[in-house]
């Protein structure tokens, strides 16, 4: 069923989870000082915690958030919500913040994956910390799924959005045949989307759908090529770090 009230813009998704994410950060913070009595009396001590709780935090509150909104959208208020959140990206802010296109989002999580897992690696005060370790295994693991939301997000927009209606009639039955051809009796929903995300990020061998564009083709190339760089080179320097530091 379609939902009657219109859903928030991804863009407020992202600001709300944000502060949330932040407000969770700074109060876990506050139970590790005064109740683990843990010294965190240098900036550098802070912060890298601060980043590797809340974004975890926030990535299970965004891409949660998004994953229902989407989920209980029909066909038709699916293409009207990601056409107006196409529309939406173009804007002066969203350019400004770098929060147009997948590209931008996973490579920004690769960054933070790598960024925290070096940190936490090169710290005395950390590496020793089974605390800390976790800390970072979940941040890599968040950015790997956020990978895959926003490749998620791209295929839907583009195959729920613009490309809707196109394809019908195409005799796939679903409806999606101008940029995508799910092997499905009916029309494709957000969760066929995760799907394919999740096996074109995992370099699966049968995929539950088949592009059928050039832009579909364009955008399935960009996410076998970050998902390889993410798997191999970004995973390895993280276990090599972590590991590495907790040996030493």
């Amino acid at each position: 069923m379609g939902s009657a009230k219109r859903p928030r813009s991804d863009i407020f998704r992202v600001w709300v989870s944000s502060a949330v994410a932040s407000v969770a950060a700074l109060a876990v913070l506050a139970i590790l000082v005064y109740v683990g009595h843990i010294d965190l009396r240098e900036l550098d001590q802070w912060i890298v915690p601060v980043y590797a709780i809340s974004w975890p935090v926030y990535t299970a509150l965004y891409v949660g958030w998004g994953y229902r909104v989407y989920s209980r959208l029909d066909h038709a208020s699916l293409r009207r919500v990601t056409v107006a959140e196409n529309r939406h990206e173009h804007r002066s802010l969203p350019r400004f913040l770098g929060l147009t296109g997948t590209t931008n989002t996973t490579i920004s999580a690769a960054v933070v994956a790598v960024a925290v897992t070096v940190a936490i690696a090169q710290q005395p005060a950390f590496r020793g910390e089974p605390l800390y370790i976790v800390l970072a295994l979940l941040t890599v693991a968040s950015s790997w799924i956020l990978m895959v939301f926003s490749f998620a997000q791209s295929y839907l927009r583009l195959g729920a959005g613009a490309g809707a209606g196109a394809g019908d009639g195409d005799g796939d039955g679903d409806g999606d045949g101008a940029h995508f051809r799910f092997h499905l009796p009916d029309r494709a929903h957000f969760s066929d989307y995760i799907t394919f995300a999740v096996l074109i990020s995992t370099m699966a061998a049968t995929t539950s759908a088949d592009p059928a564009s050039r832009t579909a083709w364009r955008i399935v190339r960009g996410n076998v090529v970050i998902a390889f760089v993410f798997n191999s080179v970004i995973i390895a320097m993280m276990v090599s770090f972590l590991f590495g530091g907790l040996s030493g």
